[in-house]
């Protein structure tokens, strides 16, 4: 626990907030008690008298602890809130998490529930250098048009990446049109605008806990049901999520399209590689020659993007030398066209690297794998 923090309860059921005001008193070397009030009036008061760490409050009607956990996280954005409820439902464990609340518990409050939830809140209000989780790396594979497969190249590189042991992170942020839970055949029940709210209160359970581990190894954050959700998600939502996936897995792989401005800043902003997938056609060549330039003008360079050639037939008019020659930029890695591989993979919602080990397109991920890894 840290050397001293505030705690404030906020509950109109008093023996509720009485029980946890009498958990706390064999902390108090560690803990202080800014107050224990009955209502959100007097605790909006206490809050700004004392500006505690944490505050315990009651919910006992969800749409109002809807409203009042934003409230505070608004107000008191330093905050974190603890709901305490005699709610046994999912729905309103999720709903509260998404509104800002750090952890939920289930009334009556046992003593060893309440230290470790506090414990928990403890150690990230007061995380120090040293307790920070090793960072993973972030890949982002992009192209600002779409229709350039990199959908194909982020599942298989995230199931190519997940290999004895090794936590990946697959996030859809192709927030218009995201194909990756197709690819897979996954329906979640939770997506990415589940998360996108105070994501920087999430700890690591909630986060798996909305996450879906695919069977081909890595976990999976697909792109918003509702048109609506996915316009409202902001590029500094965006940067936390990414941010704290960081800290939880070795690997983080993005698929996003658009154009390079708000969210999509916030991907690259973030990511230690970003892989621009293209095909070698003229209007491709063409579109990529203006994106790179673009890019090189915002500070992503040749050290940071590399470039993917998708869909490469030996055979074709245009070479990859002629690519190289046109845009100025080195070929990374070229992924063959199998076609009739990628389609059968996706028919079956599992990627081609673990359906088809011996395709010509597995190897060359596979390639591409081991190139981000070293």
């Amino acid at each position: 626990m840290p050397s001293q923090f505030s705690i404030l309860v906020i509950d109109k059921d008093k023996l509720s907030g009485d029980s946890i005001v009498s958990t706390l008193r064999p902390y108090s070397d560690s803990i202080s008690l800014a107050g224990s009030v009955d209502s959100f009036t007097d605790g909006d008061c206490a809050m700004q008298r004392n500006a505690p760490n944490v505050v315990f409050l009651g919910v006992e009607e969800i749409e109002q602890g809807i409203k009042d956990v934003q409230c505070i996280t608004l107000k008191y954005p330093m905050v974190s809130v603890i709901a305490c409820s005699s709610e046994k439902n999912s729905e309103w464990i999720l709903a509260l998490m998404r509104a800002g609340a750090v952890e939920y518990l289930l009334r009556p409050i046992a003593q060893e529930e309440l230290k470790q939830s506090l414990q928990k809140v403890g150690r990230f209000i007061f995380k120090t250098p040293s307790e920070e989780t090793p960072a993973g790396e972030i890949i982002a594979v992009y192209n600002p048009i779409g229709g350039m497969g990199t959908t194909t190249v982020a599942v298989n590189l995230a199931a190519a990446l997940a290999e004895e042991g090794t936590k990946v992170a697959l996030v859809d942020l192709n927030l218009d049109a995201g194909d990756v839970n197709t690819f897979l055949n996954v329906n979640p029940t939770y997506t990415l605008s589940s998360v996108t709210s105070n994501i920087e209160r999430l700890d690591a359970n909630f986060l798996m806990s909305v996450m879906t581990r695919h069977a081909s190894g890595p976990f999976v954050l697909t792109e918003p049901l509702e048109v609506d959700e996915a316009v409202s998600i902001t590029p500094e939502q965006v940067r936390r999520i990414l941010e704290f996936l960081r800290g939880t897995f070795s690997y983080v792989v993005v698929d996003c399209v658009g154009q390079l401005a708000g969210c999509n800043l916030a991907i690259f902003g973030s990511s230690n590689l970003i892989l621009f997938t293209t095909t070698l056609s003229l209007p491709a060549l063409k579109n990529t020659k203006r994106y790179l330039t673009a890019m090189g003008r915002k500070g992503f360079n040749s050290d940071r993007v590399k470039l993917v050639i998708n869909r490469y037939l030996p055979k074709s008019d245009i070479q990859i030398k002629d690519a190289e020659k046109v845009l100025g930029w080195s070929v990374y890695q070229a992924i063959p066209n199998e076609y009739a591989d990628v389609v059968d993979s996706i028919n079956k919602g599992m990627p081609v690297v673990k359906l088809l080990p011996r395709s010509p397109i597995s190897k060359a991920i596979q390639g591409l794998a081991e190139r981000v890894k070293h």
